[in-house]
């Protein structure tokens, strides 16, 4: 697909060079006047005037994209060549509140992901489940769903209605023609949790926009989950893709 695009642009290109040179008479009227015109899809002539001045193409703020299965070109003169990855944590920490064999402690986190010339990204989870002395959760492996009085942590990257509505689908920022984030395997069944330490939970397969995600995290202990005050850390390792 690249080679027909350039073969395409080359072909435009040939076509205006080989057309004969026309001058025409300045467009103007009593109070304005333009010295060079452009008619056609774009152009970089200015139309000025004593007071105002105006310079108009088409392609030229970088607005505009062609994809094949492995190469993307991206239009306009200025779209910058340097590689950009942002991600935003909004959430510094969560609180469980008291754990118990009869209910089912939940709670979210949310960070945002864009990337821009790398060819997608990787979101990646380090850190063990809420531990307590030499006692850690049982993290949720393979992905199920939420069973009271079962030991249990585990996240996923959806909104979910079980065992309480809370939570949220990826969310594209514009808009799905935009961006292009997903929860990865594993974290994208709405009401079925898992937890592995290095996993990755979220990506995006090729460049994209903004996609906020929710992180939905559920903790449920049995009989025989040790007493005691849990804490734990949980670090996102975002990684481009090219």
């Amino acid at each position: 697909m690249l080679d027909k695009i350039l073969l395409i642009i080359a072909t435009i290109l040939i076509a205006y060079g080989s057309a004969p040179i026309v001058l025409a008479q300045s467009l103007q009227s009593t109070n304005y006047r333009i010295d060079e015109h452009f008619l056609g899809p774009g152009g970089l002539l200015e139309s000025t005037s004593t007071n105002y001045q105006f310079g108009g193409t088409t392609g030229d703020i970088g607005v505009g994209r062609s994809d094949s299965t492995n190469f993307r070109t991206e239009s306009g003169f200025n779209t910058t060549a340097e590689p950009r990855l942002s991600v935003i944590v909004n959430t510094s920490s969560i609180n469980f509140g008291a754990l118990s064999t009869s209910t089912t402690a939940t709670a979210t986190a949310t960070f945002s992901v864009l990337n821009y010339t790398a060819y997608g990204y990787s979101v990646f989870t380090i850190g063990n489940p809420p531990s307590t002395g030499g006692y850690t959760l049982a993290g949720m492996n393979p992905a199920a769903a939420s069973a009271v009085g079962t030991e249990q942590y585990g996240i996923n990257l959806k909104a979910n209605t079980s065992p309480t509505t809370f939570g949220a689908d990826p969310l594209q920022v514009p808009s799905s023609s935009f961006s292009y984030g997903i929860a990865s395997t594993g974290y994208n069944v709405a009401n079925n949790y898992r937890y592995v330490a290095g996993e990755k939970i979220a990506e995006a397969p090729q460049t994209s926009g903004q996609t906020n995600y929710t992180i939905s995290y559920i903790v449920n202990v049995s009989t025989t989950t040790a007493g005691g005050a849990y804490s734990g850390s949980q670090s996102l390792v975002v990684v481009g893709t090219y």
